[in-house]
């Protein structure tokens, strides 16, 4: 059974505790590092979600498509720092509050199920991606990174400073890799502050080697 089957076969008193929202294209629906208690049923759109790699560098981890749902790791182990979710079209959302879930998954077990496998899924996926990102030179995790500042709308922001933290390199070798990317003519430094030259050709990028 899929997730809008369920989500329709829900027992009533459930449903009553559902929070339907609407989230702008380009909003936050989820900030990362914030509490979080609700498991997150997407209805309508595409969302994605961003994390912190153990190299520093942001990368986008999951994209969800209409009925899919997120925040159900947090809601399991309060230790676990919330990932951020962007909305990448114009969504809506179910949340419901996880003591809900948790009465909800001992009354259905279709939703249980459902719920198992998620987690057992994101496990295996966040494993991958651990391994995949110490593959990465340099350069491809100052482009993840500076790609990832800027589908969030923080470049401003970042530093040179910063940028050495994401990706776990000194500022000597962080500046070769970052004139690299300038002469290629993929981002530009002025005024100490970076700034998207072509997203397409950073998008494209990042597409040939992350599909490596």
């Amino acid at each position: 059974m899929n997730l809008k089957d369920i989500v329709n076969n829900a027992p009533a008193h459930i449903k009553t505790e559902f929070i339907y929202r609407r989230h702008e294209k380009g909003s936050l629906i989820i900030h990362p590092h914030e509490q979080n208690h609700h498991l997150y049923i997407l209805t309508t759109g595409i969302a994605e979600v961003y994390r912190q790699g153990y190299t520093g560098t942001m990368v986008s981890l999951y994209i969800y498509d209409s009925y899919s749902c997120f925040g159900e790791i947090e809601i399991f182990n309060k230790k676990i720092k919330t990932l951020g979710v962007i909305a990448q079209q114009n969504c809506e959302t179910i949340a419901i509050h996880k003591t809900k879930v948790y009465e909800w998954m001992k009354i259905d077990f279709n939703f249980n199920l459902y719920i198992i496998k998620q987690l057992a899924s994101k496990l295996i996926l966040s494993s991958d991606t651990v391994a995949q990102l110490s593959l990465l030179t340099v350069k491809d995790r100052i482009l993840l990174s500076i790609r990832n500042h800027y589908k969030i709308d923080d470049l401003e922001h970042l530093t040179k400073q910063t940028l050495s933290s994401e990706v776990c390199t000194p500022i000597r070798s962080l500046n070769r890799s970052i004139a690299q990317c300038i002469d290629e003519g993929l981002i530009n430094y002025k005024d100490k502050k970076f700034s998207v030259t072509s997203i397409h050709k950073i998008e494209e990028y990042l597409r040939n080697f992350l599909a490596n």
